[in-house]
């Protein structure tokens, strides 16, 4: 095999010297460095689940799915619910998702209706490429859209209720008009509608006061409230496509039947009483079989309404079928998430994989164990816990009346955590099956971060300073001030953002030393420092990234390859000389010459936000974790060797990469709880 002569080639970690390469290298290497070919592919892990809103299957596409979340995220599965991936929605924590609706004539024409406190986030968005792109039509923009609805024999023609009442499109969504009652308190806001089968003059609609119907088109309207307890909050209403005169409806108040085309409602005896009740829906093949969500779970009759059963006792707030497969019903619940049956609803079982929504506060980890925590969830909230890198996460469970706000593992003992919610900190031994109290250091206040050096030596910033305990009895204040984050970049080097800017110490936090403000007004939202050099800083900021090669006392921007706006976080990888990670508009940035020159390491990042933690496992230094919000632990995986070709050559004063975490503080977060 013929030898080839390269100059300019790192030789053993000196630049500029004569490498001997084979020839199979040099087509190797041309291959590396085509466009987009390094870009790395996020990998969603988990932990899978949390609360899911809506679900529609598409008639046209057989094992199309597709799941949406009240905070609009939108997610598809192209295999029947056996892997979910998510959709890149504009909605995505914008505005409240209260409606889907999919085109049965096409493969790929949806429309999305969103409600925001942002006018130029509400209205009804419409995809024709299966959710690729979404444009919102420009005439409901700045409408609270509640509901939705596609008229059976002609889909062209839509309705859309929305809190200033009902508007139609008969294009589209080209053009709308307004059809009910201007001004009319009664007729909004519509949280359901209906059309009639074969009318679309006919169209139904339930309201916060009742549910209303228009026989011409919304002329006029007509409440149709007789036989309903008074000022039920109308949820859902189905009309039987194959008997029009057959109607239900789900309320606040239970279940209501109809034989007279709604003219008169009954209401219908559900097990263990009257239930609050999102939805009630027939099957579309087998009319007899009914099912209503309610919040005491899911009810199935299969005698028209009749008699009922319970199926499951999560809460369901949707549900399609499946127009292929006999028997595949789906379901969206706030406390399982997505489910699948495959016998017209008898049995349930959840199908989450992949599909993720959930209040996550923290990413950490220690030797080969990663965990996460999630919080305000009561029936799946507390920690998940990996020990294969996130290939199987487990419940380990959530401490009594406790929400976990901070959480850390001890770097000597990857089982031993703690944690701080409201009420103070906590310690668990096992992995986080069981909880106990740990000493809080005084004053008593919300303890904002949290850095165990060993499994007795633990510092914690709190709204009052920074405190550190080397006996878990006895607690020493080392500063004044708020803290919002703590990190440590190898041997005694600690950092600290401050309510002010930041902080370092060199001798494990004996004494302490301010940065330098990179820039007049600029916010603080993330500190890394080279291992080996503590000269070496990076800092995220409001402005930018910022590098110092003084012990981050003066910096200068840095521009190869970022932008003059916000970076929300910066890590220095925990064993790897000079690289280190960013986030920038929601991508992932790398460089491997401590901040010289940055490359984009994701093609598109993770939708409208960048991660909100980067975390690298000293022990598997291959692979990138990202926490990002609500979608949960992603992870990626860069060969070292496909890096170094990439980066530029290092300065003199390039070293080690720094600590193995790097998280977004408290004045950089999305609203995540909601």
């Amino acid at each position: 095999m013929e030898d080839r002569l390269i100059t300019g080639a790192r030789c053993g970690g000196v630049s500029g010297h004569l490498c001997r390469v084979t020839s199979a290298v040099v087509p190797f290497l041309a291959l590396l460095l085509q466009p987009g070919l390094l870009t790395a592919q996020w990998k969603g892990t988990g932990p899978f689940g949390g609360a899911a809103e809506l679900i529609r299957t598409v008639p046209k596409v057989s094992g199309m799915v597709i799941a949406g979340a009240h905070n609009g995220l939108l997610y598809i599965s192209h295999n029947g619910g056996a892997y979910w991936t998510n959709l890149p929605f504009p909605g995505q924590f914008a505005g409240v998702l209260h409606a889907l609706e999919v085109d049965p004539r096409s493969t790929g024409t949806w429309y999305a209706g969103m409600e925001s406190e942002n006018q130029w986030t509400s209205g009804v968005y419409k995809t024709t490429d299966a959710g690729l792109n979404w444009t919102l039509l420009p005439e409901t923009k700045g409408l609270g859209v509640w509901s939705l609805a596609l008229a059976p024999h002609n889909p062209d023609i839509i309705a859309a209720g929305t809190s200033t009442g009902i508007w139609m499109s008969r294009d589209t969504g080209s053009r709308w008009s307004h059809i009910s009652p201007e001004g009319d308190p009664e007729l909004r806001p519509v949280v359901s509608l209906a059309f009639h089968p074969s009318d679309a003059n006919t169209l139904l609609a339930g309201t916060t006061h009742l549910p209303w119907r228009t026989t011409n088109g919304g002329k006029s309207w007509q409440s149709i409230h007789e036989g309903m307890i008074d000022d039920s909050d109308v949820f859902s209403i189905q009309v039987d496509p194959k008997n029009p005169s057959r109607v239900f409806a789900s309320a606040c108040s239970g279940v209501y039947g109809s034989g007279d085309g709604a003219g008169r409602w009954a209401k219908l005896s559900l097990p263990g009483g009257a239930f609050r009740t999102y939805l009630v829906t027939m099957d579309p093949k087998n009319s007899q079989v009914v099912f209503a969500g309610t919040t005491q779970g899911l009810m199935r009759s299969s005698d028209g309404g009749h008699s009922w059963r319970q199926v499951s006792s999560e809460a369901v707030k949707s549900i399609a079928f499946d127009y292929f497969v006999p028997g595949r019903v789906f379901f969206a619940s706030t406390t399982a998430g997505l489910l699948v049956s495959t016998d017209e609803g008898i049995t349930l079982r959840e199908a989450n994989f992949g599909f993720t929504n959930r209040n996550f506060t923290t990413l950490t980890g220690s030797g080969k164990e990663l965990y996460s925590s999630s919080v305000y969830e009561p029936a799946s909230g507390g920690v998940y816990h990996t020990d294969n890198l996130g290939l199987r996460w487990v419940h380990a469970g959530e401490p009594p009346a406790e929400q976990l706000l901070v959480m850390a593992a001890a770097p000597d003992n990857p089982k031993l955590l703690f944690a701080a919610g409201y009420h103070g900190l906590l310690q668990s031994p096992d992995a986080g099956k069981t909880w106990s109290s740990y000493k809080t250091p005084p004053p008593t206040s919300k303890i904002s971060a949290l850095l165990p050096l060993s499994a007795t030596n633990i510092l914690v910033g709190t709204e009052q300073g920074l405190f550190r305990t080397t006996d878990g009895i006895s607690w020493k204040k080392q500063s004044d001030g708020r803290i919002d984050s703590i990190n440590r970049s190898g041997g005694k080097l600690l950092y600290a953002l401050t309510a002010t800017g930041a902080t370092y110490s060199l001798d494990e936090g004996a004494t302490w030393r301010d940065c330098g403000h990179p820039m007049a007004s600029t916010a603080w939202y993330g500190l890394a420092f080279d291992i080996t050099s503590s000269n070496i800083a990076l800092a995220a900021t409001s402005t930018g990234l910022f590098r110092s090669v003084d012990a981050c006392q003066t910096w200068q921007p840095v521009r190869n390859g970022l932008r003059a706006e916000t970076a929300s976080l910066v890590l220095f990888h925990p064993t790897r000389s000079g690289e280190a990670y960013t986030s920038q508009g929601g991508r992932v940035f790398f460089t491997t010459n401590s901040g010289l020159s940055w490359s984009p390491l994701d093609e598109e990042g993770q939708g409208n936000s960048g991660p909100s933690s980067l975390f690298v496992l000293p022990s598997v230094p291959d692979r990138l974790f990202a926490l990002f919000p609500r979608r949960g632990v992603f992870s990626t995986s860069i060969p070292q060797s496909a890096l170094a070709v990439l980066s530029p050559a290092r300065d003199n004063n390039s070293g080690t990469a720094g600590e193995g975490s790097a998280v977004r503080t408290n004045t950089f977060k999305e609203k995540t709880l909601q």
